[in-house]
C-alpha cells in the first residue's frame, strides 16, 4: 500500500503531529510506503498512490504557486486514477484570517474526499451534515510518547528555566495568535489575584529577538512579569525547542489553552503525557475532549469563568487527578494505539470497505 501525505515537510511542521504518525505506521508496518513533499504532489506520479491524505490544505496552498482550481482538476486527476482521497479536519476555516484568501481550498479538499477523519465528534457530526457523500471516522489526536521520553522533576525544571520554588505555575503554550488569548491571559492574572500564581507564556511577547533587544521590549517584558506575574521566558515568537518542552512541563502547576476560537489542540493532549491538569475552552473538539476525563473548560462567551476554572483545575492537580489518568490516557490516545487506527482505517479504504 503506498499513501501520500500532502505537506511539505512533516518533519519541519511547526509540529510533530504527520512525522510521528508516518514514523509509527512505517513501525508497525514497513510494507507501507509512505510519501510526502510539494513536487511529488503535483507530478502525475502522484496517481501511484493508493491514498492521498490532506492535512491543512489552506497552509499547503498558501505557500504554493498554483490556484485553488489547480487543485480542484489535480484531485479529479487522482480521483479518476481510482486514487482514495481522505482528510483530516484540523481546522473548519484558518486561524484568524491567516491563509484565509485560501480557504476555498478547505471546501475543495473536504468536498471531494472518500473519508474525512475527526479528531473529535464535534467537527464529526458537523461534516456529516455538510459533506454527506463522505465517510466520517473519529481518530483521536495522539499523545506525542514516541517524541519526549524525559520527564524532569519540578525542582529540576525551576531550576533549568531558572524559577523561584516558591510559586505556582500556570504554563501557556504556543504562539498567541490574536490579541483576545493575550487579554485573556491578562484577566486571568486579574481574576487570580495571588502574587504567588505565576503564568509561564513564553511566547507571550511575540516578537522576534532583535525587535526584543530593543530598550522597550525589555521594558514591557519586565512589566508583563511585575505588574500581571506574566513570565515570558522566551525571547522570540519561535516555539520551544523540542529539547526544553519537558521542562515548561516540569515546572507547570496546571496548562491552560489560550484559545478563544478552536477546533482541535494538541496542548490538550500534551499536559496528559507529563500527567498535568490541563484547562481549555468549551469548543470545538476540545471542549468534549477536556469534560471526558471531567477537566475544567472555560466558556469562550464569558471569560470570567477562565480565573474559577484555572482555580479548580490547580485544586484538582493537588488532589493527584492528573496522575491517576495518565495510564488510561496513554492506552487510549499513545501513538501507537492511533496509528494503528489509522493504518487500519487505510486497509479499508483501499479494499473499498469504506
Amino acid at each position: 500500500m503506498k499513501v501520500f501525505m500532502v505537506h511539505e515537510d512533516p518533519w519541519h511542521a511547526g509540529n510533530p503531529y504527520i512525522y510521528t504518525l508516518i514514523e509509527g505506521i512505517q513501525k508497525s508496518h514497513p510494507d507501507c510506503e509512505i510519501g510526502w513533499g510539494r513536487e511529488p504532489f503535483w507530478q502525475d506520479n502522484i496517481c501511484s498512490y493508493d491514498i492521498v491524505h490532506f492535512h491543512w490544505p489552506q497552509t499547503f496552498m498558501g505557500n504554493d504557486t498554483h490556484t485553488e482550481t489547480d487543485l480542484l482538476h489535480h484531485i479529479e486527476h487522482m480521483k479518476a486514477a481510482g486514487v482514495k482521497i481522505v482528510a483530516t479536519c484540523h481546522d473548519l476555516e484558518p486561524h484568524y484570517n491567516q491563509f484565509a484568501d485560501q480557504g476555498g481550498s478547505m471546501q475543495i479538499v473536504y468536498a471531494h474526499c472518500d473519508v474525512i477523519i475527526h479528531l473529535g465528534e464535534y467537527s464529526k457530526a458537523l461534516f456529516e451534515k455538510r459533506y454527506p457523500d463522505a465517510m466520517h471516522i473519529l481518530i483521536p489526536h495522539h499523545l506525542y510518547d514516541t517524541v519526549y521520553h524525559q520527564f524532569p522533576s519540578r525542582e529540576e525544571s525551576l531550576k533549568f528555566l531558572n524559577l523561584p520554588e516558591n510559586r505556582t505555575y500556570v504554563l501557556c503554550f504556543g504562539t498567541f495568535r490574536a490579541k483576545e488569548e493575550q487579554q485573556l491571559i491578562l484577566n486571568l492574572s486579574r481574576q487570580l489575584a495571588d502574587k504567588k500564581v505565576v503564568i509561564l507564556a513564553p511566547s507571550f511577547m511575540n516578537v522576534w529577538w532583535r525587535r526584543f533587544r530593543m530598550p522597550h521590549q525589555r521594558l514591557k517584558k519586565w512589566f508583563y512579569e511585575h505588574f500581571y506575574r506574566i513570565y515570558c521566558t522566551g525571547r522570540t515568537w519561535r516555539a520551544v525547542k523540542d529539547c526544553d518542552l519537558p521542562y515548561y512541563y516540569g515546572a507547570a502547576d496546571v496548562v491552560l489553552i489560550q484559545r478563544v476560537k478552536i477546533l482541535n489542540s494538541g496542548n490538550a493532549l500534551m499536559p496528559m503525557l507529563f500527567g498535568k491538569m490541563v484547562v481549555g475552552p468549551d469548543c470545538g473538539n476540545v471542549g468534549p475532549l477536556l469534560r471526558h476525563w471531567d477537566y475544567p473548560a472555560f466558556s469562550v462567551d464569558d471569560l470570567s469563568d477562565v480565573g474559577p476554572c484555572v482555580k479548580e483545575a490547580l485544586q484538582m492537580e493537588k488532589a493527584g487527578v492528573a496522575r491517576q489518568n495518565m495510564q488510561r490516557q496513554l492506552n487510549e490516545y499513545s501513538t501507537a494505539v492511533v496509528t494503528e487506527q489509522l493504518y487500519d482505517t487505510y486497509l479499508q479504504m483501499v479494499s473499498s470497505v469504506l
